[in-house]
């Protein structure tokens, strides 16, 4: 059984809220040579940061870029989550970059998770496209990221999820004090 929060919307003009509050706002450089998500990671480690809005890259190349796009499962078409990796290795610019981080259970220890969206293009031979952000995603010069905490909330977990038996769910959020 679904909690409310996972169930699809039954009015179209439907929403589930939480109020947070900022913390802490950061400028992140990143120069060449850097894994964009491992970087990030990094930082929210460093910094003590669970929850984050990453809201703005002002600049920045990839060689390469990877970046995960949904693909069709072929053994279950109606499994939509499906993810397969696509690689850019020319030069590329970022035109577009923001996402949250938040924490994931991973082997039974919570870490911080750079979910991250992200667009190219701008360069020889590679087509203005987006997806998540993929370990991998080297800077090129520099990229510059804004990032901003976000305090007052927590994860809300699907009822039933065990961190030892499951995989990274989909998570929502609570308010707290």
């Amino acid at each position: 059984m679904k909690d409310v929060w996972e169930k699809d919307a039954s009015d179209p003009s439907q929403y589930h809220v939480v109020e947070a509050k900022r913390g802490r706002e950061f400028i992140l450089r990143l120069t060449t040579g850097a894994d964009v998500y491992l970087a990030i990671q990094q930082f929210a480690k460093d910094k003590g940061i669970r929850f984050a809005k990453v809201h703005c890259s002002f600049m920045g190349g990839f060689k390469p870029a990877k970046m995960l796009f949904w693909t069709p499962d072929p053994h279950d078409p109606g499994n939509w989550h499906t993810e397969t990796t696509a690689v850019f290795d020319n030069l590329s610019m970022v035109v577009s970059m923001n996402g949250v981080i938040h924490p994931r259970i991973e082997k039974g220890e919570e870490e911080p998770f750079p979910a991250i969206h992200y667009a190219i293009g701008g360069a020889w031979d590679v087509p203005t496209v987006g997806g998540h952000l993929a370990e991998g995603t080297i800077v090129k010069g520099v990229c510059e990221v804004f990032i901003t905490e976000i305090l007052g909330i927590d994860v809300l977990l699907p009822s039933g999820y065990d961190p030892e038996a499951d995989s990274a769910p989909e998570s929502w959020y609570k308010e707290v004090e």
